[in-house]
């Protein structure tokens, strides 16, 4: 008896772990990759499958002409783990917690199917209530309803906000790119903020919105060439009441904490620790300790209308730039604050760079790995 059940095991057992490992590879809608491909361990927060899913639907976005029909909660899920899976920092593997991408797409396609998605949903984008006042005026109207609509016990269905908009419009109602994305009516007509709501606890850590918008390109042609996109994954959105509110205690808590982190006495408290977030803003004391290094140098004759102006708005990328513009004549003066600017920064993709974001270009994301998952015969890299 013994001995059938060990043949039994020795068997079935592998049978069973193939068919697993078929199940869970081959009936995705999104074609995986070739088992000929290695594998990177997945990071604590990321789920490998899914961001191997997501991997596969970033392919499609970039190649595939119809892939704005896949754009859905599920997937965008998806490629926030991927992005997680693939967040580095000159060149260096990082734990994303919370903080800011930026992809530099050469295709130039993959920010126009978002807004193809957008345009295909039948209940609209929301744009007519972006705005603080606009959806604070419209929220506390529907809230109203709902509240009249439940004393009468009415069967009639009513959502606070549109509940089959995915892709919304947040217009200026993002303090991200001020300056960047131009002045209030830019923002507005030009380069609005966009919003998806992630539903189910499906994104790492907690998140459960992105935040999306579109950048003015920095380069033509290399290796930066193509638009600009930020995909900044947060824990609440603002369509909903709740999500609003909750949204904007987060918001107010930040400011806040930017402001005390400026106190002396506060900056080297673990809360103010400068390494606790990935976000494009532009560490404060570097900015204060170039416009130092300015002053000492006898052809700058206004450092604020010259360099600091700038500096302030676009961030590591034009300070390195103006550096570059300064060293052959004053090397001595520049030395120093080189040294600590690479310390902090790297050289990697320094010239776009305006904070600590966490930066990709499409070829990059192209060329990526997978990541392994539990039972799966693909080797490690």
């Amino acid at each position: 008896m013994q001995i059938l059940h060990l043949t039994f095991i020795l068997i079935c057992v592998p049978l069973i772990s193939e068919s697993f490992t078929w199940f869970h590879h081959y009936p995705n809608r999104i074609k995986r990759a070739s088992t000929n491909e290695c594998c990177v361990s997945s990071k604590l927060n990321v789920g490998s499958k899914k961001a191997n899913t997501g991997r596969d639907f970033f392919r499609r976005l970039a190649t595939e002409e119809d892939s704005y029909k896949l754009i859905n909660p599920e997937n965008m899920c998806n490629l926030m783990h991927f992005f997680i899976q693939q967040a580095a920092l000159n060149n260096k593997s990082i734990t994303f917690t919370k903080g800011m991408f930026v992809i530099f797409d050469s295709t130039n396609k993959i920010f126009d199917k978002f807004m193809k998605a957008k345009e295909e949903q039948k209940s609209g984008d929301g744009a007519k209530h972006a705005g603080y006042f606009k959806r604070l005026k419209h929220m506390g109207s529907q809230a109203i309803q709902s509240l009249i609509k439940s004393a009468k016990k009415s069967d009639s269905k009513s959502d606070l906000i549109e509940s089959d908009t995915f892709i919304y419009v947040r217009g200026d109602e993002s303090s991200h790119y001020h300056g960047e994305r131009g002045s209030k009516w830019d923002r507005t007509r030009d380069y609005p903020a966009y919003g998806m709501d992630i539903p189910g606890a499906c994104m790492p850590s907690g998140f459960g919105h992105i935040l999306f918008g579109e950048l003015p390109a920095i380069h033509s042609n290399g290796k930066y060439a193509g638009e600009r996109i930020y995909i900044k994954p947060e824990f609440f959105g603002i369509r909903q009441l709740k999500h609003f509110v909750k949204h904007t205690q987060n918001y107010f808590t930040h400011v806040s904490r930017r402001y005390v982190c400026q106190l002396k006495d506060m900056q080297t408290k673990p809360g103010c620790s400068k390494e606790d977030a990935f976000r494009e803003s532009t560490d404060k004391k570097f900015l204060d300790l170039w416009k130092k290094v300015l002053i000492t140098i006898p052809s700058v004759w206004n450092v604020d209308e010259q360099y600091m102006k700038n500096a302030t708005k676009y961030g590591i990328g034009e300070i390195y730039r103006q550096m570059n513009e300064l060293k052959d004549t004053y090397e001595s003066k520049i030395k120093d604050f080189r040294e600590k600017m690479i310390k902090q920064y790297g050289e990697d993709d320094i010239t776009v760079r305006k904070g600590r974001e966490i930066i990709f270009t499409t070829n990059r994301l192209l060329e990526s790995p997978l990541t392994c998952e539990l039972l799966s015969k693909i080797k490690k890299c």
